[in-house]
């Protein structure tokens, strides 16, 4: 199904094949996982070029490809040629070098063919979500939950950022995920103020926040959750902050429908968030699209037109840093729309305003 509508767009943009260097891109077309190899998508025909390191793992993983074998000191062009003579091949311009385009530039017009530019043509397929890819991103959705339900009774004075990443990453292979989506965030006290703080060799103290955003992978689809939490008691000020951001997250996710675009719903947050002063310190986009990748095409960001659809799935986000005040909240959920046009959370974890015991 996903080759149809890709060959289908082929033919819209007389294209007589794509050649595909996104190594995700590649594994949903094909099935492939390795982390080297061209695939090249004709309007009839697959063809798989990889050294062979891979001969015996693209032979397991795939069906229906014809794999190309490149023999050791060979370039994939010398290979390639013969599949792309005389034709007009389309490229990932986002996911390919200078180097490497200027290498297919010189084949195709040597073998009298035209290299063309195309932009999102794999991930526009890959934004719509099938059954078994939801299944999937449900599963490491609860992977993540469950880590954090683990996680979070271990927290202890004195350990740090780093440990408590570290606790994270191991709790949740433990319980089924195939390595962290990313690296592991965990901030306390002002550093929840950076929008993206590495885990550091900070000590967490009493009585200040902690920021956790991290994620799972199952089956090679990703889950991507951030909760802040007061450990101990912490001045109200940081408590009423944290209820008006909840308040727009809620708010965005309600307003998800099919009349919508991901635009409108980053706007949402933004308005909700101005209405209490906050809008200038949501320094981000407000979400992302989540599958295969933990960041991917597209992006809930301001005067983004792209409609919403069944079986999207994208994070919700919002956050806000005031180095100011030394404190950041961020709340995110991974979302689902589902046959009505409205957002299903897949990440079920509370996000009600918690104080962890510090005293433990």
């Amino acid at each position: 199904m996903h080759l149809e509508k890709l060959r289908e767009q082929l033919v819209k943009l007389g294209l007589d094949g794509l050649l595909i260097t996104d190594k995700v891109n590649r594994r949903y077309l094909c099935g492939f996982t390795g982390s080297n190899g061209l695939l090249l998508v004709s309007l009839d025909q697959l063809y798989l070029f990889v050294d062979g390191r891979y001969i015996q793992q693209a032979q397991q993983q795939t069906s229906g490809v014809t794999i190309c074998e490149i023999p050791i000191g060979e370039r994939v062009e010398k290979i390639l040629r013969p599949y792309i003579k005389g034709a007009t091949i389309g490229f990932e311009e986002e996911t390919i070098t200078y180097q490497v385009f200027k290498r297919y530039q010189q084949l195709l017009t040597a073998e009298n063919g035209k290299l063309i530019a195309t932009q999102n043509l794999v991930e526009k397929l890959r934004m719509i979500k099938s059954p078994e890819e939801i299944q999937a991103i449900k599963q490491a959705a609860d992977i993540a939950d469950r880590t954090l339900a683990a996680v979070l009774p271990l927290i202890r004075v004195g350990m740090t950022e780093l440990e408590v990443a570290n606790e994270i990453d191991y709790q949740s292979k433990k319980l089924g995920s195939e390595g962290p989506a990313f690296e592991t965030i965990v901030a306390s006290g002002s550093r929840t103020a950076l929008p993206h703080a590495h885990a550091s060799q900070k000590k967490i103290r009493a009585n200040e926040l902690i920021m956790i955003d991290f994620g799972a992978i199952y089956q090679g689809y990703y889950s991507d959750i951030t909760r802040t939490f007061a450990f101990g008691e912490v001045d109200e000020y940081i408590k009423t902050t944290y209820q008006q951001v909840l308040a727009a997250q809620k708010q965005a996710i309600q307003a998800v429908s099919l009349d919508k675009s991901l635009g409108d719903i980053d706007q949402c947050a933004r308005q909700q968030l101005d209405k209490y002063h906050l809008a200038k310190y949501f320094s981000h986009n407000l979400g992302h699209g989540l599958g295969l990748s933990c960041h991917e095409y597209p992006s809930l960001m301001p005067h983004e037109a792209i409609r919403i659809q069944k079986n999207m799935t994208f994070t919700i986000e919002p956050g806000v840093y005031l180095a100011e005040a030394d404190f950041g909240i961020r709340i995110e959920d991974d979302l689902l729309v589902v046959e009505s046009g409205h957002a299903e959370s897949m990440t079920k974890f509370t996000k009600e305003w918690m104080t962890i015991d510090c005293n433990r």
